[in-house]
This record gives structure tokens, sequence and C-alpha cells, in this order.
């Protein structure tokens, strides 16, 4: 899927369709997927893609009603979940939201800085 998305990238930005491009694609998307491979943890990536596609909306709307609103900072803790495909979703779906970022993880809990109304 990295390949298929890093090619398709590549030829989208490419000025024209040409066999350089087409090289430089191919070796681009190739490279993109030998280090994705690497270091996105295995497991149910399309758990974690679902994820992704589903929070998407919410992290635009926030980001509007953001701009529109005086926000202040705070800090939370929420419970890391054991598994790390849980937790890699867990940590993207949380730094996808405009109002909360993750800081760090601490034993197992994730320190979230968040930007809420008081």
């Amino acid at each position: 899927m990295i390949f298929f998305f890093s090619f398709l990238i590549w030829m989208m930005l490419a000025p024209s369709l040409n066999p350089g491009n087409l090289f430089f694609a191919l070796s681009s998307a190739g490279i993109s997927w030998l280090f994705g491979r690497r270091i996105i943890p295995k497991g149910n990536g399309y758990k974690v893609l679902t994820k992704l596609v589903s929070r998407y909306p919410i992290a635009v709307f926030q980001g509007f009603r953001l701009l529109l609103n005086r926000r202040y900072f705070s800090i939370s803790e929420t419970i890391s979940p054991d598994n790390r495909i849980d937790e890699f979703g867990k940590i993207v779906s949380i730094t996808l939201t405009p109002e909360e970022l993750v800081v760090f993880k601490d034993r197992n809990k994730l320190i979230v800085h968040e930007v809420k109304k008081e």
C-alpha cells in the first residue's frame, strides 16, 4: 500500500509522463516501501487506516472551530493500550485531532496536551 501511494504521489507531482519520471517514481516508491516495512509495526494495518480515514473529517471540523474560538491549554493523561498497533492507532487519532497532541509516554500512560475551552 505504501508503494502504491508513494508511486501515485510522485506521478501526480511529476510535470510530464516520461521514462525518467517513471523511473524516479518507481525508485522512490520502492525506497518508501523498504523504509515503511522496517518502521511501521506489523499487524492489522487496515484498522489503523480506517481510524485515520474516520478521524480526518473530525480533525478538519475541529481545526475550523479552533480558528473561530479562543482556547486554553491543559494537560491530561490517557491509558496506553498494550498492543503496539492499537497504541499506534490511538496516538495517530490523538495527533490527528487539532485539539489534542501526545507529548510523551510515561509507563502505561500517554501524557496529552489538550486545547480546551475553560
